[in-house]
């Protein structure tokens, strides 16, 4: 018997000593804000499979950038292709999770909840509101309910800090500006002026120039949570799971039903499901719609791979069959384990049938 397994491990037979004779290796960069969920799903993945994935998180924009040369496999962002932004002539762009965006405080001292306004967070990245104690913050949250025994109103008013404002925004092109500047420009266009859906907040920004001092701009979802996590009186915009890794403030946003509703996986589903195919398997959502219960500021992470007429470097037939066998582990199995204790949420129904039909167009 001895001898046997001895011969079994030097032929590399016995299960786990050795990686399959298909193994391949895959690499891609992009998106930050589905970095976390990445982080979980990929060691799953090479584990089941003994394929390796290299995943950079660079940027939406950089990762587009990257893959519209060919230099890697696949990519992900959190926003579709710009209409003259240069691209791939053939490929794929898959919705493979959903997420908040969420809206996330250090204040010092303060440890009630947080609510605002779109009109409070447009004032607010607009540079027009600039300490936490403005009335438009205290009206937020002020309270009113009834007294159960005297039936009478009673109205408790906020006790907000005279805390200057510090604002993170990313400094590199991303996704998640896209998705916060489009919903900005939606539900606020007298504030927000600036032209829906540009990436680069220092373009977004209305008349093009971020004031100093108080604006604060940082690379990738991790630097802007550091940033607000640094100072007080600090606020900016990533992932849920960025903020409660670092122990900040999730701020309550309202919705268009004057509910405020906290960036959780479930509220950004609800939300979602009003979604409209778009072209070239994007995602359309009205962030108008009024959804009893949905949390409105919440994007997609699309997975980007190559189509089957591409004529770059790194469109390989191995390859591509991995890029979809890693895809379909991050819709399904990863998505199911890992999605929701991190903020994200698994695509359901007519979403995850989407998504899995151009899947299987991948060759």
């Amino acid at each position: 018997m001895k001898k046997v397994i001895t011969a079994l491990l030097a032929a590399g037979l016995v299960l786990g000593t050795t990686s399959p004779a298909h193994a391949a290796t895959i690499s891609g960069s992009g998106a930050t804000s589905v970095k976390n969920l990445l982080d979980l799903c990929i060691p799953d993945f090479q584990a089941r499979t003994g394929h390796t994935v290299n995943y950079a998180g660079v940027g939406s924009g950089s990762g587009r950038t990257a893959f519209t040369r060919g230099t890697v496999d696949f990519a992900f962002s959190d926003a579709a292709y710009g209409s003259t932004e240069a691209k791939p002539a053939d490929f794929f762009q898959i919705p493979l999770a959903q997420f908040p965006i969420a809206i996330m405080a250090k204040i010092d001292g303060y440890t009630g909840k947080l609510n605002l306004s779109p009109k409070s967070l447009a004032g607010i990245y607009a540079g027009t509101i600039k300490k936490w104690n403005d009335p438009a913050i205290v009206a937020d949250n002020t309270v009113t309910t009834v007294n159960a025994k005297t039936k009478k109103k009673v109205t408790t008013v906020a006790k907000l800090p005279a805390t200057d404002i510090t604002v993170w925004y990313r400094s590199d092109s991303s996704g998640s500006t896209g998705i916060l500047t489009n919903w900005l420009a939606t539900l606020q266009p007298s504030i927000w002026t600036t032209t829906a859906g540009l990436q680069v907040f220092t373009s977004a920004f209305p008349g093009g120039t971020v004031p100093a001092g108080t604006f604060q701009g940082a690379s990738g979802s991790d630097g802007v949570a550091n940033g607000v996590a640094s100072k007080n009186g600090s606020i900016g915009y990533a992932e849920t799971s960025y903020g409660t890794e670092r122990k900040l403030t999730i701020i309550n946003i309202q919705n268009n039903n004057g509910e405020y509703i906290a960036p959780t996986a479930e509220a950004t589903a609800l939300f979602n499901n009003t979604f409209k195919p778009g072209a070239r398997g994007t995602i359309k959502v009205d962030v108008k719609a009024k959804v009893k219960g949905g949390y409105t500021l919440a994007g997609f992470a699309y997975a980007l791979a190559y189509g089957n007429s591409s004529s770059v470097d790194k469109k390989d037939p191995a390859r591509q069959k991995v890029v979809a066998e890693f895809f379909t582990d991050v819709l399904g199995s990863c998505a199911a384990k890992h999605a929701s204790p991190k903020g994200y949420a698994p695509l359901t129904g007519t979403l995850k049938e989407l998504a899995e039909a151009s899947i299987a167009e991948i060759k």
